[in-house]
């Protein structure tokens, strides 16, 4: 037992909870990036299977903004971010009900609050709640032989979850991090076009392999420097 807590102990002082990168009053500005890529095979409902063909879904999405955080106590901070976020998503065939084409741009913000666990003040993870509301005006394009003119289609979102970063140092001064894990609840309200929509939802999202990346570069300031 006492080698057992010698080991627990000696492991928990290499885990440094107060280092200059994290300390009260440290402050973070950095650059948040994102990109994901999908490709699905898709088949026609049945009410549209004597007119449709199994066709390819292709999904893009480009996010960018700028982030700021403050350390309100030793390895304790609470943030925001701004964010733009351009989505295309189109099909490889003329399928009747579906649209050839669809984009979608989105402006939003951020408000949040981290708990970071460094190993040697280099590597380790952040974690916590968030809250975030955004805005998107999406457009729908249908292939000519529908005769159907498309449709614009606007959204408000609000989601709230929590996120689980993995983040390095290369430096007291820089500082990289890639998002892991995200568990959130939505919800969206939506109009124009051909309908209204309220709708609720959860999930949780994994951010691995190579279809999705959602990274930050930050330089820290201020605090122990």
């Amino acid at each position: 037992m006492n080698k057992l807590l010698i080991l627990i102990t000696a492991f928990l002082l290499t885990i440094q909870f107060s280092n200059a990168q994290t300390s009260a009053g440290t402050q973070t500005l950095g650059f948040n990036l994102g990109f994901s890529f999908n490709k699905t095979n898709e088949m026609p409902n049945t009410q549209n299977a004597a007119t449709g063909s199994p066709f390819i879904e292709k999904y893009t999405t480009l996010s960018f903004g700028p982030s700021y955080s403050y350390f309100i106590a030793n390895d304790l901070d609470l943030g925001a971010s701004l964010g733009v976020a351009s989505d295309l998503e189109t099909n490889s065939d003329n399928n009747f009900g579906y649209p050839l084409k669809y984009t979608n741009n989105d402006f939003g913000g951020t408000i949040y609050i981290r708990k970071y666990f460094l190993y040697k003040s280099k590597f380790g993870f952040r974690t916590g709640p968030y809250i975030s509301y955004d805005k998107s005006s999406y457009n729908y394009i249908y292939p000519s032989a529908q005769n159907s003119p498309g449709y614009n289609n606007h959204s408000n979102n609000l989601s709230a979850g929590i996120k689980l970063d993995l983040v390095y140092y290369a430096s007291k001064k820089i500082g990289f991090s890639a998002t892991l894990a995200n568990l959130a609840y939505n919800h969206s309200s939506s109009n124009g076009g051909y309908y209204q929509l309220n709708q609720n939802g959860n999930g949780i999202s994994l951010y691995t392999g190579t279809s999705a990346l959602q990274i930050s570069m930050f330089y820290v300031f201020g605090g122990k420097g």
